[in-house]
C-alpha cells in the first residue's frame, strides 16, 4: 500500500511539483515555508488561497511520505469571550488528493523556489504517529531522536526561573540551542512538542518540526541546512495555531508552585 500511494504520488508531479536539483541551492521564500498543523480550522485574514498546490506530510508510524493536496477556503469569522466584534478569517478545509492509510502530521503549500518539497518518501527518524523515545538520563520530558549516524538529538524543556517558564533546548553531540519558549500560557508540559523529525529537504541534516504552542505560541519548522554559524538548526517557516475558545489566563501549576 505504502509503494502504491508513492507511485501515484509521483504520477501527479505534474500539478506543479518539481524533484530535487542535486547542487541546487536551497533559497527560502522571504516569509518563508507556509504550513498548517492539524485538520480544518480558521485563521484569521485573508493570505490562504483555495487550490491543490499543498503537500501533506502522511505517516504510518515512522513511514512517512509528502502526498499531493488540496485546500479549499471559505470566508469565517471568529470570536472570542472578551472581544467586543469577531474577527474576520478563513475557514481552510485540507484533503489529499488521494485518500490513503495513516496520519497527516502537517501541510506544505508548494513553491518553486523549494524544489526539494516534491511528492514522495522522506527520510523519519521520529513522528508522533510512533511515539517519542527517552534519553538515558533523568529528565521525564525530554525526548529523543535517533539519527543515521548514529548520534542522538535530545530536546530538553529547561525551566527558567527569571521568566517563570520554559525554553526548549535542542542537542546534538558538542552543540545546544535555545529553540524559543514553551507552554508559555498554561505551563504545563508533555512531550508532544516533538511533531516529526527527519530530512524533509533531502540534504542528509536532520530537520524538526516542533509545536511549542498550548492555548497560544507557534509551531516552527527547523532546517539544519538553515542554521547560522552557532545553531543546529534554523527557522524555515512557521505556524500560529487557530485561537482556543478561551483566552490565555496563564494559570497553570508554575503560578501556584513557586
Amino acid at each position: 500500500m505504502h509503494a502504491r500511494r508513492f507511485l501515484l504520488a509521483t504520477l501527479l508531479l505534474s500539478l506543479g511539483c518539481t524533484l530535487p536539483i542535486a547542487g541546487q541551492a536551497r533559497t527560502l521564500p522571504d516569509n518563508g515555508i507556509e504550513f498548517v498543523l492539524g485538520g480544518d480550522q480558521w485563521q484569521p485574514g485573508h493570505r490562504f488561497h483555495a487550490g491543490h498546490d499543498w503537500l501533506a506530510l502522511a505517516c504510518i508510524k515512522r513511514e512517512c511520505t509528502l502526498e499531493p493536496a488540496s485546500l479549499a477556503v471559505q470566508a469565517g469569522t471568529w470570536q472570542g469571550h472578551y472581544d467586543d466584534q469577531p474577527t474576520a478569517g478563513q475557514n481552510l478545509s485540507f484533503r489529499r488528493q488521494i485518500p490513503g492509510a495513516g496520519t497527516v502530521l502537517g501541510w506544505f503549500h508548494l513553491d518553486s523556489r523549494m524544489p526539494w518539497l516534491s511528492p514522495g518518501p522522506v527520510s523519519t527518524y521520529a513522528a508522533s504517529t510512533s511515539g517519542t523515545k527517552r534519553p538515558a538520563s533523568e529528565g521525564t520530558l525530554e525526548v529523543a531522536v535517533d539519527l543515521p549516524d548514529h548520534t542522538q538529538a535530545t530536546l530538553v524543556p529547561l525551566y527558567d526561573r527569571k521568566q517563570n517558564g520554559f525554553l526548549l533546548q535542542l542537542r546534538v553531540p558538542g552543540k545546544r540551542q535555545i529553540l524559543e519558549g514553551i507552554a508559555s500560557c498554561s505551563h504545563v508540559l508533555t512531550p508532544t512538542y516533538l511533531v516529526w523529525a527527519g530530512d524533509i529537504d533531502r540534504d542528509g541534516k536532520p530537520d524538526f518540526l516542533i509545536d511549542l504552542s498550548d492555548e497560544v505560541g507557534t509551531a516552527r519548522l527547523y532546517l539544519a541546512g538553515q542554521a547560522g554559524p552557532d545553531e543546529i538548526a534554523g527557522v524555515a517557516g512557521s505556524y500560529e495555531p487557530p485561537p482556543f475558545g478561551g483566552e490565555c489566563d496563564g494559570t497553570g501549576w508554575l503560578d501556584t508552585a513557586y
